[in-house]
């Protein structure tokens, strides 16, 4: 069927806060083009946003930003944190009611859809807007690394480094120079391997296999990527488009931010709060918990420490807190970007490795599962503005080890001075007329608006 044109396009994102930001200010950089946009999320996300937004709702998306919600399957109340839930039931929960909602919209919705932008992790929606006639791209929160290791799956099983179940062949490093991928990649490193269960590395494998096929169908895959910080796969791969940094946006958080840290920040010394963020996924025990609290306060430094809405663990008897602030939530980039922070401690989700490097910040990496761990190794072995921690037999952190760590993180002058300079060099890529990102932006407002559907990365 012929690409219909039309005068609105669908964004897709997949049903977690990593992903809905930044298709968030996607959406919202193509609005202020003229674009009408629809985002589409389940209900649970929906509501989220929703509740985040509050009154401000209007002011914050926009005249040409509506939202819509599609029920996944599941009470509002229940949680959604089971890999078989996430990616099997939700999943097959949404496909009916995107079939029945596209078609719809493309009949009867301002004159059709113009295309559909859809999350890496929702390929599987592009099948159904190629059965319409709509065109689309794929947005992927990932590394260019990551993705392209997602996309080439078949590459990877006729090259002999993986069976047609996803398994390795043989546990060593990937060498593949077609894709460009670091030599540091490891098939430990493979996306779906990076869970801890035999099982539920089969449902990512799985899901994967599933939504390779629809983004086949995609002109172009979008990464919130500034082309500096992987060159060489970016220039092997002509379909990634890299739009990098993004800024984010108040529209796409699902809490309220808590509006004192600033304040709190404004009263510390320049460059000598460490701000601790791992991520809405992360679940720590209590000991670690403990732990963490307790190096922290070893350091004898003013610290920042975001643990989210709903944790039931308790601060360690003795602990006095003196020097931290503990927050619910926070504008990320206001708080990397502010004068009094000088690291960054953090899961290495790759939104918040974009943000922190964009920052000029050092990091302390805590991986925690997926492509944080490929993250990581960007960070402390590529760029080389950040290091580890090294665990206990237990698998828990020490305080000592958190002391340890900061104090070496804090003192390194040579890794302030490199992160600095990727700084920089980031900015780059988005400011000034000919710069990299804003030419590919450009070049996907004009795409998403029928002026120019030819044209190349």
């Amino acid at each position: 069927m012929a690409e219909k044109k039309g005068g609105r396009v669908v964004v897709i994102p997949f049903p977690a806060q990593g992903h809905v930001n930044p298709l968030m200010h996607i959406s919202k950089g193509l609005a202020k083009e003229g674009i009408k946009i629809t985002m589409i999320n389940t209900d649970f996300i929906h509501s989220k946003l929703l509740e985040a937004m509050g009154q401000n709702i209007d002011q914050i998306l926009g005249p040409n930003v509506e939202l819509l919600g599609l029920p996944d399957g599941f009470p509002l109340h229940e949680n959604r944190d089971d890999i078989h839930k996430l990616f099997v039931d939700i999943m097959n929960n949404l496909k009916p009611q995107f079939e029945k909602l596209l078609a719809k919209m493309n009949t009867d919705h301002d004159g059709g859809l113009a295309c559909a932008i859809v999350d890496m992790s929702m390929g599987w929606v592009l099948e159904i807007a190629a059965s319409l006639g709509v065109k689309g791209a794929i947005f992927t929160p990932f590394t260019a690394a990551h993705s392209v290791l997602n996309l080439s799956l078949n590459e990877l099983i006729e090259s002999g480094i993986i069976t047609p179940e996803g398994t390795p062949v043989e546990e060593k490093t990937i060498e593949l120079e077609s894709l460009g991928t670091p030599s540091m990649i490891h098939t430990s490193d493979l996306p779906w391997r990076c869970v801890p269960l035999k099982n539920s590395q089969k449902i990512l494998f799985d899901h994967l296999v599933r939504v390779q096929r629809g983004c086949h169908y995609a002109k172009w895959y979008i990464l919130i990527l500034p082309h500096v910080l992987e060159p060489q796969v970016v220039s092997l791969n002509p379909k990634l488009l890299t739009i990098g940094p993004l800024i984010a946006t108040e529209a796409g958080q699902l809490w309220k931010e808590d509006d004192s840290c600033i304040r709190w920040l404004d009263q510390q010394p320049a460059g000598s709060v460490v701000y601790m963020a791992f991520g809405s996924s992360t679940d720590f025990n209590q000991e670690q918990f403990e732990e963490i609290a307790m190096g922290m306060e070893l350091t004898e430094r003013p610290f920042m420490w975001v643990v989210r809405q709903g944790t039931e663990h308790q601060l360690p008897a003795g602990f006095k807190g003196e020097k931290g602030k503990i927050v619910s939530w926070v504008s990320q980039q206001k708080v990397l970007n502010h004068p009094s922070v000088g690291i960054f401690m953090s899961h290495c989700g790759w939104n918040s490795v974009i943000e922190g490097v964009s920052s000029g910040l050092p990091f302390l990496c805590w991986p925690y599962v997926g492509d944080h761990f490929l993250n990581m190794k960007y960070v402390t072995e590529i760029w080389k503005v950040g290091i580890g921690f090294e665990r206990e037999v237990n698998g828990v952190v020490s305080r000592w080890e958190i002391k340890k760590k900061v104090e070496l993180v804090g003192g390194d002058e040579e890794m302030k001075g490199r992160s600095r300079v990727l700084a920089e060099e980031i900015r780059r890529c988005w400011e000034g007329a000919d710069a990299p990102s804003a030419l590919n932006f450009d070049r996907l407002v004009k795409w998403a608006k029928q002026e120019d559907d030819d044209v190349a990365v």
